[in-house]
């Protein structure tokens, strides 16, 4: 029995140094990005500021992600400036779903909408009420009244319609105007290539 054990001791301890070589290995090969603390492959992580030791590397998407977000374009850390563009982070029609879809300014589209329906609803009965008052003018005599009349009734008519537009100006306004600016001003911070040839020059000479 104590051959055994003395024969099974070291077949042990070489598959434990073995295994210990492996783990170290790829604990070696693998590094934590800074930002989201995840491990990762070294090949997958650049070092795109002056920044030493582990702290030194993180993913382009978590980076330019943290950018977007802060509107930085340095590192917190070391203050080194990043080599960077901007791209809009939503199309046209993307922006527009994202924008009405915030409680707030779907309610007010809805609001709006409701007061846009009973503006045309009144509008449209007074154009009706003044055709008709014209037609009805139409079939009498020309007299002096009558011509005041009628010119009255057309001017009614057009202060109906540019108030009518002019509210309908207006409520677009106020919906144009802060999608425009928010859709213009979220932006997507990318690392330009220069960037990135020298975070992978620097992390090939570590």
């Amino acid at each position: 029995m104590t051959e055994a054990a003395v024969n099974i001791e070291p077949e042990f301890e070489e598959v434990s140094l073995s295994e210990g070589s492996q783990r170290q290995r790829s604990s070696s090969d693998s590094i934590a990005c800074r930002i989201c603390q995840s491990a990762t492959e070294k090949s997958r992580l650049i070092s795109p500021c002056l920044c030493k030791g582990s702290l030194r590397y993180v993913h382009r998407d978590c980076l330019e992600h943290w950018l977007s977000r802060s509107g930085l374009t340095h590192c917190e850390l070391c203050l080194h400036r990043f080599q960077t563009y901007t791209t809009l982070r939503y199309g046209c029609m993307e922006s527009l779903c994202v924008w009405y879809r915030h409680p707030g300014n779907r309610g007010l589209l809805v609001s709006d909408a409701l007061i846009y329906a009973v503006l045309s609803f009144i509008c449209f009965i007074l154009t009706m009420i003044c055709i008709l008052v014209l037609r009805f003018q139409s079939t009498h005599r020309n007299t002096l009244q009558e011509t005041l009349a009628s010119t009255a009734v057309v001017c009614f008519l057009l202060l109906v319609l540019i108030v009518y537009l002019t509210n309908l100006f207006v409520l677009a306004k106020d919906h144009i105007i802060p999608w425009y600016r928010w859709w213009r001003a979220s932006r997507r911070i990318r690392l330009s290539e220069i960037t990135l040839e020298e975070s992978s020059g620097s992390s090939l000479v570590v």
